[in-house]
């Protein structure tokens, strides 16, 4: 299982390089949860939120969660999932995204 998690991990951040550069993924140290660093965004609080759950109707937990200062910018995603479910949340998210230009 943890080489699943791993290779989720990796697609995440292939992903983002590839589909949705203005999201940076933060490699998780001990855990299934990778950090979105959506700080070039430049979107506040309530746009950030606006985005994930109005636009691309994903339920990840906000930075600001964890620490109004620290977690600004940042929302929390969950890869111990099957591959295709992860797809298509990334996917819904890149269209979210485009959609901001």
């Amino acid at each position: 299982m943890l080489a699943y998690v791993e290779d989720n991990v990796r697609f995440v951040e292939d992903y983002c390089r590839e589909s949705i550069p203005g999201i940076r993924p933060w490699r998780p140290q001990a855990s299934f949860l990778v950090w979105l660093d959506c700080r070039a965004l430049n979107l506040t609080h309530e746009q950030l939120l606006d985005l994930f759950i109005d636009k691309a109707h994903l339920a990840l937990n906000d930075g600001e969660m964890f620490g109004k200062k620290e977690g600004h910018g940042f929302m929390r995603l969950n890869v111990a999932t099957p591959r295709a479910i992860l797809k298509q949340a990334l996917d819904q998210l890149a269209n979210a995204v485009k959609g901001l230009k």
